[in-house]
């Protein structure tokens, strides 16, 4: 087997030499391999990190300024040479028996995509900790998508799939994942393979705009893929914050002339409901002691999607956390 490991980046001079010094750690063969990181016209170190790396490697650098995120992984996977691809973001640590776990999974696996769940960095506050471990689990043969942030497939399933959606900001993975099963193939996670990612939100305002950002394309790739109904639940869920919100400021503005916020109540307690199920559903799997926490991100992620149907500010976020973090998560 030969891979090709394809990292796009812009402005990751913060975190891409962490990512290649794993990736150089690994016990797997050097000529069994190759990196590709696609530059999006980084204004910072990012190339000159990179290019650092070529007696340690097997790396190419290429630039391509101006593109989005679906266009630098398509970029990076037209010049590349090996048998698999492997997409990884510049804010991933690889551990040292990733690459070679990953080729066993490929012999075993009855899956043509083959993804590998995200792990915070250790002292991470609790919304990472909380948030990116709620589903953890050894195995999903059954992931509504698998994050491009870490995903691998064999070149001519990528081919015969069409590669990602260039048209699409944000919510790649899930469009190509949803293309993927109306082909026929299969997906699953296995955490033999996570990585660490490094840009996993620390805070609730970077958390809060993340999901903006992420939301941007979900409605879309949603009606692109209508059929299979995919990506239909945070679509809905992101729908109906919107409107308990709108109903809020309506019915709020109705209460300040009546005296009587009865009606304004019923709203707020709506807004509050689904949160709570899916916080429940989480802590029956894991702890209870972090309900209040899954509650409130479940409540920001919503009020986030929400936003993002609106496209409010999506184009000034895009910018700004294009170069901290390059994973999507409908």
């Amino acid at each position: 087997m030969t891979f090709s490991i394809i990292i796009p980046a812009l402005n990751e001079e913060h975190v891409i030499g962490q990512c290649l010094n794993s990736i150089a750690r690994l016990e797997f063969p050097r000529q069994k391999f190759e990196i590709i990181v696609v530059d999006n016209g980084s204004s910072d170190r990012t190339r000159e990190i990179a290019e650092s790396y070529h007696e340690a490697v097997n790396i190419t650098v290429l630039l391509h300024p101006k593109i989005n995120i679906s266009s630098l992984r398509n970029a990076g996977a037209a010049a590349s040479n090996g048998e698999y691809l492997i997409f990884l973001d510049a804010d991933m640590v690889v551990h040292e028996h990733w690459l070679q776990r990953a080729a066993k999974l490929f012999v075993s696996s009855k899956a043509e995509i083959i993804g590998g769940f995200y792990e915070v960095p250790e002292n991470s506050s609790w919304v990472a900790r909380v948030w990116f471990t709620r589903k953890m689990k050894e195995v999903n043969l059954s992931p509504s998508y698998a994050a491009s942030g870490n995903l691998m497939i064999r070149r001519s399933q990528f081919d015969a799939i069409g590669g990602f959606d260039e048209s699409l900001a944000t919510s790649e993975d899930c469009d190509f994942c949803c293309r993927a099963r109306a082909l026929g193939l299969s997906i699953a996670q296995y955490r033999t393979i996570a990585v660490v990612h490094l840009g996993s939100p620390q805070t609730l305002q970077t958390f809060f705009r993340r999901e903006i950002w992420h939301g941007s394309s979900v409605f879309r790739v949603f009606l692109l893929n209508f059929s299979s109904f995919q990506n239909g639940k945070p679509v809905f869920f992101a729908i109906y914050t919107l409107l308990c919100l709108l109903m809020i400021i309506i019915t709020g503005i109705i209460s300040a002339y009546r005296g009587n916020i009865s009606l304004a109540s019923l709203f707020v307690g709506m807004l509050l409901l689904p949160p709570s199920v899916l916080a429940l559903g989480d802590v029956r799997r894991t702890r209870w002691q972090d309900f209040p926490a899954l509650f409130v991100l479940y409540l920001v992620y919503g009020i986030a999607r929400a936003i993002s149907l609106l496209g409010f500010r999506q184009k000034r976020i895009a910018r700004q956390d294009h170069g901290e973090m390059q994973t999507t998560s409908p």
